[in-house]
């Protein structure tokens, strides 16, 4: 054997400088996997007799390349090249909108360049099995559906005078228990957990093993309950005029009124009222914004571990994980949830019916169709939008069907969505009663329909046209613009931060590449529902203006952070199929959750400083207003003796009143009603007037010209007000009459 017989590298070979310039030619050279390159033939030297070329000059051979050396390839950079360039992206268009081509350019790069990884099956997330097969489902039983039926009549009937009362409580549960053990498969629900509640009973021990899963989870937990309750009484700091009839309307709860549609304020749906009546009778709060707050903010961490079940369907339990923390500390789902309206209503009975859903037609078990159903009726009787929850899974099922071609499994399907549709009704009819008389049912309706239509205003050009128009501003708020409306948001920036915006996008492409290689209908599913729940905000066609609303939107939370959450997880776990190497694993754990705190501290400031200020500087100072009321009324006077005097555009009087304590009483007076107070007295009393009200003051120095007027200066800028004090007698110290702080 001769030195010829060595392998040689070929001069031809490209280099790594080669193939990144292909790519910016957008022709990758194929690189070959380094297992694919035959080894060295080994070579005994003591044995091979070498025999000399004399009549050639010996030339200096390179070193053999060994077959175990490291090679970067492109599965090598894909993903982290990609995910540099979203970061970039998205970084750019939040802090410096004015770039707008560059951004978008680099995220057409970005994305390209990770639906190539995903094509190329750089990755891959553990994906739940599917049955395939026909399903055999247990049999009805017919007298319990019959009962069902008989009692769901009843119940509309015993409703349609708009009360809740014992009777018409007893015929619904009564036909909801009838329902339920008319369609459940095996065992009745809850059974298996109490049959394993008597044997720790009966054994005296419980196996509890602790393992490094249930410390993550315990830790993530802690932090998000951290986060969603942390300064509940700053953040935000005032209420508005939602909030007085959100509480009047509790008011109306607590003396017994006990409706099913509350009309006042254009009509709403009753189920917050019921929530903060339960709240104040467990804790004590009163009618009090805190009482709104914990209301809803409970609502907002009810929806999470639903919202990881619904994620867990789409990468295994770390993508339900990582889903749930990053919607855990971001300000959106957060400012919803601490506003004290029924914002958080929507997504918190989305998760629970779109997991049912997905779960029911993966493994074609009727139960779980029947908790969509009943989460699906449920969340009809909380927040108006969550009228799009029964269309939600109506688009489940037609995308099911598309993609799976049985007509046996089609016809099943359907039977079961069908069990949906009798559950949601059999959860609904009291509603349905309730609002069956014409003057109620145009207020339940009015809300919805005068949105996309031109029964308030007329719409400003084509509908097709203004659909999609919305539809764009609408997707476009997670990147760029989440709206005008500053009550639930900062306008005009993206309502989601730069790191999980960029991670949702690139979540998108690895999604829908997904899809076009497996044809998995879930992944289809999981990127229309997004506009689906968006369109209580995109059909806003008379109003193009409230779109987007990251309220009416906020259905959209659980996919978008389903989204999000997969390309965090896909980090740490493709550098350890990739590398097969510990401390590379290593660093892209440390890399992702650098990335979930850098989040963490981008919404933290947009929660607790932005949007606080902001919010601060948009409401009317009620609360300090109600604080100097109280402190005259613990003191010298008395709510009969404490007023507000009205004036257009400025506070609630009603929200004064609560925040004084008085929250039953609203005895503002305009003006003009100020005469009527006769002008002796034997009790001090108190007007707050709105500075630049000169008819208001006026006419309280006619009236009363030995009055006292004081200047309060508020915390504020451009919120200050007067009180014009009236006593009986002249010795009385003004200091002894603020309110304690």
């Amino acid at each position: 054997m001769t030195l010829e017989d060595h392998p040689v590298p070929s001069e031809s070979e490209p280099t790594v400088l080669d193939w990144v310039k292909s790519l910016f030619k957008f022709k990758p050279i194929p690189i070959p996997d380094p297992k694919e390159i035959e080894s060295p033939v080994a070579i005994d030297y003591h044995r091979v007799e070498i025999t000399p070329v004399l009549d050639e000059p010996q030339v200096e051979r390179e070193p053999t390349i060994r077959s175990d050396a490291f090679r970067i390839s492109a599965k090598h950079l894909r993903l982290p090249v990609a995910l540099f360039w979203g970061f970039l992206a998205q970084f750019a268009l939040e802090t410096r909108p004015e770039n707008v081509t560059f951004a978008v350019v680099v995220y057409l790069l970005a994305g390209l360049l990770i639906g190539w990884a995903a094509w190329a099956g750089d990755f891959s997330l553990p994906l739940p099995v599917s049955v395939e097969d026909e399903s055999q489902h247990g049999q009805l039983r017919v007298p319990y559906l019959g009962a069902g039926t008989v009692l769901m009549f009843l119940t509309f009937i015993a409703s349609r005078q708009n009360q809740f009362n014992m009777f018409n409580l007893f015929l619904w549960i009564g036909s909801l228990t009838c329902f339920l053990i008319a369609f459940w498969e095996g065992d009745p629900p809850f059974r298996g957990l109490w049959d394993r509640v008597k044997v720790i009973w009966r054994d005296k021990k419980m196996d509890i093993q602790i393992k490094p899963w249930h410390i993550l989870v315990t830790a993530s937990i802690i932090l998000i309950v951290i986060f969603r309750t942390t300064k509940i009484e700053q953040v935000p700091y005032e209420m508005w005029s939602d909030h007085a009839e959100k509480l009047w309307d509790v008011i109306d709860v607590m003396d017994g009124n006990y409706s099913i549609f509350f009309p006042r304020n254009t009509g709403r749906e009753a189920l917050q009222f019921y929530m903060a009546a339960a709240v104040i009778k467990l804790f004590n709060t009163g009618i009090s914004f805190n009482t709104l707050k914990i209301t809803t903010i409970l609502a907002g961490l009810l929806t999470l571990p639903y919202l990881y079940l619904f994620a867990r369907e789409f990468g295994g339990r770390y993508v339900g994980l990582a889903a749930v923390l990053l919607a855990g500390v971001a300000y959106w789902p957060n400012v919803i949830s601490r506003l004290g309206l029924r914002f958080p209503l929507y997504p918190l009975f989305v998760a629970p019916a779109m997991y049912y859903l997905v779960r029911g037609l993966r493994l074609k078990r009727r139960n779980d169709f029947i908790l969509c159903g009943f989460a699906t009726g449920l969340g009809l009787h909380g927040y108006s939008p969550a009228r799009v929850i029964p269309f939600a899974v109506l688009v489940g099922a037609l995308i099911y069907f598309a993609c799976k071609a049985s007509k046996t499994r089609q016809r099943e399907t359907f039977t079961l969505l069908l069990i949906i549709g009798v559950i949601t009704l059999a959860v609904f009819i009291p509603l349905l009663a309730a609002v069956s008389h014409p003057g109620l049912m145009e207020l339940y309706l009015d809300r919805m329909v005068s949105r996309f239509s031109s029964t308030e205003q007329p719409l400003s050009d084509s509908p097709l046209k203004l659909l999609l128009g919305n539809l764009w501003r609408g997707l476009r708020m997670f990147a760029w613009d989440d709206g005008e409306i500053w009550v639930v948001s900062i306008p005009y920036r993206p309502v989601l931060d730069w790191v999980t915006g960029a991670l949702f996008h690139l979540g998108v492409v690895i999604v829908f590449v997904r899809f076009l290689r497996t044809r998995r209908w879930q992944d289809l599913f999981l990127l229309v529902l997004i506009p689906v729940l968006m369109l209580p905000s995109i059909l806003a066609l008379a109003f193009p203006g409230e779109n987007p609303a990251p309220n009416r939107a906020s259905g959209a939370i659980i996919p978008v952070f389903t989204l999000a959450a997969i390309p965090l997880v896909l980090l740490p776990k493709w550098a350890k199929e990739v590398f097969k190497n510990k401390i590379v694993h290593a660093i892209a754990i440390s890399s992702a959750v650098s990335l979930f705190l850098i989040s963490t501290v981008l919404n933290y400031n947009l929660v607790f400083n932005e949007f606080v200020d902001q919010h601060r500087q948009n409401t009317w100072n009620a609360s300090e207003i109600g604080a100097v009321m109280r402190g005259f009324v613990e003191t010298i006077g008395s709510y009969e003796t404490a007023r507000l005097v009205r004036k257009a555009h400025w506070v609630d009087t009603r929200l004064v009143k609560i925040h004084a304590g008085d929250p039953r009483n609203d005895n503002a007076l305009w003006p003009e009603e100020l005469a009527a107070i006769p002008p002796e007295i034997d009790k001090p009393l108190l007007f707050i007037v709105k500075p630049d009200d000169e008819q208001g003051l006026l006419e309280l120095q006619e009236l009363y010209p030995y009055g006292v007027v004081r200047f309060e200066k508020s915390e504020v800028n451009g919120r200050d007000f007067l009180l014009y004090y009236v006593f009986p007698q002249e010795s009385i110290d003004l200091d002894s009459l603020k309110p304690e702080p």
